[in-house]
């Protein structure tokens, strides 16, 4: 993994992702807009997952969709993104929006049971 760098673009969304215990569902326009891209293909996703990457943030689906209305899951959360590790090595087709919904309210239960200063019995 490459480590996280404060000069990424999506430094900011780090920050958006945090408030949320490290887990935060968005849809690619916003990445794309992010980045400062006109229109999202294959080429912008890529830098996307670049872009993300540098800044510490996993993601899922693995691949970025290139179609601006998908919708995909962002984590920060060192334990939720273990999961994530383990989905993604997964050979499995690629996930719905339904499945990307599914799979943020699971990771943010997990992500809130293990914040750091909360207790299971507070998630």
């Amino acid at each position: 993994m490459i480590s996280p760098t404060t000069t990424s673009v999506y430094a900011s969304l780090v920050a958006a992702i945090e408030t949320e215990n490290g887990v935060l569902q968005v849809d690619v326009r916003r990445l794309r807009d992010i980045l400062g891209a006109g229109r999202i293909g294959s080429t912008v996703a890529r830098t996307i997952e670049t872009e993300l990457a540098r800044a510490g943030i996993l993601h899922f689906p693995p691949t970025i969709p290139t179609s601006q209305d998908r919708r995909v899951v962002l984590c920060t959360n060192p334990m939720v993104k273990r999961v994530i590790e383990n989905l993604r090595a997964a050979d499995v087709e690629e996930p719905t929006d339904a499945d990307i919904t599914k799979a943020e309210v699971t990771l943010e239960l997990m992500a809130a049971e293990f914040s750091p200063g909360q207790t299971a019995e507070e998630a």
